[in-house]
């Protein structure tokens, strides 16, 4: 997307800003393997639910505790995708160009592990 020209001629030229951007693609990915993170372990507790699969008192513990991680995906998975959208509403689509260089330089720095 080109800079957009301000309204008035003091204005600063406005450019997309890039951390919206990361959390549009980031949120957007999320959204298409929602599916398929929330329903992770739902097979294996499946087949664990089904009689004769394992037997027995740590078969039992096991199962359970694969059953509360099997329904813990979900919401783990939604928390995640709220957080997301809620970091980007508060991101303006467009910042100026100074500002774009100043996320850019912090998204390089978190990417390479010296920020976090």
């Amino acid at each position: 997307m080109p800079p957009t020209a301000p309204n008035t001629p003091n204005s600063p030229v406005m450019v997309p800003n890039p951390m919206h951007q990361a959390l549009s693609q980031l949120y957007s990915q999320l959204q298409q393997d929602a599916d398929t993170m929330k329903n992770a372990l739902k097979p294996a507790d499946q087949q664990m639910s089904a009689s004769g699969t394992w037997v027995g008192p740590a078969a039992d513990a096991w199962g359970s505790q694969l059953s509360g991680y099997s329904s813990d995906c979900a919401a783990q998975v939604n928390a995640m995708l709220s957080e997301v959208e809620s970091a980007l509403s508060a991101e303006p689509a467009q910042v100026t160009a100074q500002e774009a260089q100043s996320k850019a330089k912090m998204m390089a720095m978190l990417e390479s592990g010296r920020l976090y």
